[in-house]
Parts: C-alpha cells; sequence; structure tokens
C-alpha cells in the first residue's frame, strides 16, 4: 500500500512540473514576441520620423546652394564696386553712374573722365547741367558735370589734380590764376583744352565738403580768359 502512494505521488509532482514547465515555455515565447514586436515598431516610427527631416534638409541645403550661385550673378550683374580700402568714399560707393545726354557734355567728359580715374582710381557722374546758366556777372556756363571719385578728397588733392591735367596737356588759364587756389574746404583751378569739337575754358572744383568734383565749361570770348 505504502509503495502504491508513493507511486501516485511522483506521478502527481511530475505531472505538476510539466505543467510549470510548459508555462514557463509559453511566457518566455509571449516576451519574446512582444520584444520583436516593439523592435519592429520603433524602427518603423524612426524611418518615418527621420524621412521628413532628411527631406527638410536636402530642401534647405539645395536652398542654400542656390543662393550662393545667384550672389555673384547679381554682383556681375550689378558691377558695384565695394569698399576695399579706409581712404575709399563712402558716397562713391552709395550713388549710380549716371549717362551723359547731351553731346557736347560727352565731348568734355571724354578728357576730363580719364584724368579723374588715374588720379583717383575711379569715377562717377551724377548730374549734368540740361541747359546754359548765366552767372550774375554775366559769364555763362555751357555745361557743368558732377562727378564723385573713389578715394576721399582733400583739398591738397587739388594740387595733384592740377598737375595732372597739365602733364595730359591742358594749358593754364588766366581766369583763376596759372595755379590752383587751395582753401580748407577744397580747391580750385582754371585750365584750357581743345578736342576734334571745339575749345574749352574749364573751371574745376574740389568741394572736399560735398566730397565732388564740379568741372564748368564757360563760353569762350570772356574777358576772363584774356587777363594777363
Amino acid at each position: 500500500m505504502e509503495n502504491q502512494d508513493n507511486g501516485s505521488s511522483f506521478q502527481a509532482k511530475g505531472a505538476f512540473l510539466f505543467t510549470c514547465e510548459a508555462r514557463v515555455r509559453r511566457l518566455i515565447f509571449v516576451l519574446i514576441a512582444v520584444c520583436i514586436a516593439a523592435a519592429f515598431c520603433s524602427s518603423c516610427g524612426k524611418k518615418e520620423d527621420d524621412e521628413p527631416t532628411k527631406k527638410a534638409s536636402q530642401s534647405e541645403l539645395a536652398r542654400m546652394q542656390q543662393q550662393q550661385e545667384q550672389i555673384p550673378k547679381k554682383a556681375a550683374k550689378q558691377n558695384k564696386p565695394v569698399i576695399g580700402n579706409i581712404s575709399d568714399n563712402p558716397a562713391f560707393f552709395s550713388v549710380s553712374k549716371q549717362s551723359l545726354t547731351n553731346d557736347v557734355s560727352k565731348d568734355l567728359d571724354g578728357i576730363i573722365m580719364p584724368v579723374l580715374k588715374k588720379v583717383f582710381g575711379d569715377a562717377k557722374i551724377i548730374t549734368e547741367s540740361k541747359a546754359p546758366e548765366t552767372k550774375i556777372d554775366g559769364e555763362v556756363v555751357e555745361n557743368r558735370i558732377t562727378y564723385v571719385v573713389r578715394q576721399l578728397l582733400t583739398p591738397q588733392d587739388g594740387v595733384v589734380l592740377h598737375a595732372a591735367f597739365i602733364a595730359a596737356g591742358f594749358s593754364t588759364s588766366p581766369r583763376l590764376g596759372s595755379k590752383p587756389t587751395i582753401w580748407s574746404g577744397g580747391a580750385g583751378m582754371s585750365l584750357f583744352e581743345s578736342t576734334s569739337r571745339g575749345s574749352y575754358s574749364l573751371v574745376i572744383n574740389v568741394d572736399t565738403k560735398k566730397q565732388q568734383i564740379v568741372v564748368e565749361s564757360y563760353r569762350l570770348g570772356s574777358k576772363y580768359d584774356r587777363l594777363m
């Protein structure tokens, strides 16, 4: 009888252990399945989240490259110089070059501009007179052209500019004397010059306050051109 009870007890314990082992295996299987599903979902979510970022980054990079390509094209189109030296004149870079409409002014500019560029590096026309102007003393200014130059103007630039005009073939005039006049606000000079189109009696003023050079062409035959 005792042996029979022991056998039954052993069989019961075996059945219990088998049941527990099956449950553990099932639990492990479920856990593994849950981990795989979670990893798969996480991977999918990451790809979906990264895709807009990747597209946005590519779009931003393309936009920046396009802007960089447009900068030199815009600069070349505008053809605007930039300040590169402490002696550069800010007024030169802030104005646009004007085109002359008068044939006589164009002829006059043809002899003035080369000298200004040689002395000051570059020059722009900012205004021209549209008609002759009669002054109080009866003198007639046939043409007036106002320039702005690249370098900052000082009164002593009048001496350098006068020498450059003489070197270019201009002649002195008795209107303001054979030498330039220098004062605190600039300089002035008078000169003669001729082209195939005609002759010019010129007064050139260097205005350091306005940072401009004004060239006036007076009507020939004036008494001021005959003073000795």
